[in-house]
Order: structure tokens, then sequence, then C-alpha cells
């Protein structure tokens, strides 16, 4: 008869694999009170934290609200604003302005409060991303509302005119590389200064000279007497 076959188990020597973590140390304690707050919370079905949650949310709200109510400038208004920066003598479209509410008393005296106020008006100067529109900046007593037929407004470096007033009238000149001068046009009323730019009223012919003047920073002007 043949021997029994015996089959020795081999012991294992790989050692267990530990997988890593990376919350070393004892878990999070919270705080006595929040910890039994916690508890609490869960303990709840979820239709009671339901109904806590949204009452949680009424009360924020509520509190917002009034805050907003006891404001020392009053309650928020309808503001129409510019979208972007937008040019003298652009017509307003859709993606040019958009409604915003502010303070009352920070509003301005004649803002525009709706869209329909501002959609398809012109506007009479310039204005920049985030001004408030009022009837002043669409009025046809804006200060580019009454060029002449045949001009155009310019923009210059208000540093180039010696802080000249707006309405006063000057003589254009351009220095040449020489250092001779050369009148480049004569009798320009100056329609508007805003934000370190004065706006010229040029005829249309020498718009192009008086533009490239400017910025190349030689043009320079003489005021006419009043």
């Amino acid at each position: 008869m043949p021997p029994v076959l015996r089959i020795r188990e081999r012991a294992s020597t790989e050692v267990p694999r530990v997988l890593p973590s990376w919350l070393h140390g004892p878990p999070l304690r919270l705080p006595g009170m929040a910890d039994r707050i916690a508890e609490g919370w869960w303990r709840l079905g979820p239709r009671p934290r339901l109904i806590l949650a949204a009452g949680a949310m009424a009360l924020v709200l509520a509190a917002l609200l009034l805050r907003v109510a006891l404001s020392p400038y009053g309650p928020p208004v309808s503001v129409l604003i510019a979208a972007q920066d937008l040019r003298p003598g652009a017509m307003l479209g859709t993606g040019d302005v958009s409604v915003v509410r502010w303070p009352r008393d920070l509003a301005p005296d004649g803002a525009l409060a709706q869209r329909s106020d501002g959609l398809g008006a012109r506007l009479t100067m310039g204005v920049t991303a985030g001004t408030a529109l009022t009837v002043r900046h669409v009025s046809e007593d804006g200060p580019l509302a009454g060029i002449a037929p045949g001009t155009v407004a310019v923009p210059v470096p208000s540093s180039a005119l010696r802080g000249a007033p707006a309405g006063a009238r000057l003589d254009l000149v351009v220095t040449l590389g020489d250092g001779s001068g050369r009148a480049l046009a004569r009798d320009v009323r100056i329609l508007a200064d805003e934000d370190g730019t004065t706006w010229l009223e040029v005829d249309r012919a020498l718009a192009p000279d008086v533009a490239a003047a400017a910025a190349r920073g030689t043009l320079s002007a003489a005021v006419l007497a009043g």
C-alpha cells in the first residue's frame, strides 16, 4: 500500500499590508455644547430637520430685510447703469445697460430706473462701466448734444489744453519736428471736460489730424478772447 502523501503548509512570511491613514491621532472632539447640538440634530427625523432648516433660513432672510429697511441711506431703488465703457453718441442697446439696486439716497438725481428709459437713447457724453445713467446722459441739453452739423467730437488729454474750461474757444496748434508750430484748426469749441479728457468740436475733415497730434503729444492750443 503506497504511503500517504502529506502536504505541509508553508508558513507565510509576508507582512500584512497596512493601508496609509491621513487621520492621525484621536478622533476630533467637538466642544460640549456643539457636540450636544449635533447629537440632538441627528436624533431628529428628516421632517423636523427640514422644518428647522427652513425656519433658520427665514430668520436670516428677515434679518437681511430688516437691515436694508433700517439703512441710513433709505430703501433700495432700481438704477440703470452702464454695463461697459461707452463713447459719446453711442446708441444704448440691450448689452450696454443693466439694472441694479442702490440705496435711495445714493442714487443721483434724475437717475434712469428701467431699461426702457435708456434703450434706443443716444449718449450725449462718454461714461465708464458702472456709471449710473441719468436724464442728463441722454438729454438734448448734454454737453455733446449740440454739435454743429459737419463737426465731430474729438477727445484729447486735458493737460494739452492747460485746463481751458468748457465753452472756451481755441486755436489748435501742432508742434513740428524742427520746433516750429502749425495751426491745425481755428475757433474750436470745448464741449466738455471729464475725467482728464477734453472733448473738442472739430471739423470732420480735420479730426484725424487733431487726434493724431493728441496721440503723439504734439498738440497745444491758444485760448481765444471771449
